[in-house]
């Protein structure tokens, strides 16, 4: 199946479900549960002299914003793994014509430890093969990226099962995602243009394409369902 049939395929879950699935994608994203890796880095760089002029005001505003961010970067560590298993399992409805919640999102903190190690532990692979080179490490992070899906179709795995099944599951497909991600630089470009709240409504696109991606090569097939032998990270 190619990226123009699976961005089809989302566009078409995504009809008379545009507005929960935004609410959803926002939601998830500030928890640090979002599935796709969307977004704009953004470098301000401040010589001395520059920071030392800012009015007073600006650190009035600033310091809380910091804290707020320092805040939500800790309940995303904590939370996001977790969360993404509720994203996922939402994505995986959608795609599947089911009746969608909100509440699908905070589904899984059943399975907090799951969540949290999943997440943790590609995070950390991921980390230690770009240590190494970027290429590896963005091949690995390829490699992980279903463990969500596979988790939510196999909740009796265990986290580390979950990512050696991903391995299996994206053996030839790991350029196929890669481009499917590609074909949204566009869409990428132009959400940043609008100060990024167009990315309100390409994560869920993108998202959708990613389930659609996920079940368009799990289906019928038994790497998920089987757990691979012990390999490394």
């Amino acid at each position: 199946m190619t990226s123009r049939d699976l961005r089809a395929i989302a566009r078409r879950n995504l009809e008379g479900t545009w507005g929960i699935s935004v609410g959803v994608a926002l939601v998830a994203a500030l928890l640090g549960g979002a599935i796709a890796g969307t977004g704009s880095n953004i470098n301000f760089n401040f010589n001395e002299d520059t920071v030392r002029s800012l009015p007073p005001i600006f650190w009035t505003v600033l310091l809380p914003l910091a804290s707020l961010a320092g805040l939500l970067g800790i309940v995303s560590f904590i939370l996001g793994g977790t969360v993404e298993l509720g994203y996922a399992k939402f994505l995986l409805k959608q795609h599947d014509k089911k009746e969608l919640q909100f509440s699908d999102l905070f589904s899984q903190f059943d399975r907090f430890g799951t969540g949290f190690a999943q997440k943790f532990l590609r995070t950390l692979y991921t980390v230690l093969w770009t240590m190494l080179f970027v290429i590896p490490g963005i091949v690995k992070s390829l490699s992980y990226a279903m463990t969500p899906f596979i988790l939510n179709d196999h909740p009796e795995m265990t986290a580390s099962e979950a990512i050696k099944a991903s391995q299996k599951l994206m053996d030839g497909h790991k350029m196929d995602l890669f481009i499917l991600g590609l074909t949204f630089i566009g869409w990428e470009i132009l959400a940043c243009l609008t100060m990024g709240i167009g990315f309100l409504f390409l994560n869920p696109y993108m998202n959708a394409a990613y389930a659609a991606f996920y079940r368009s090569i799990s289906t019928g097939r038994q790497e998920a369902r089987s757990y691979a032998p012990p390999v490394e990270f």
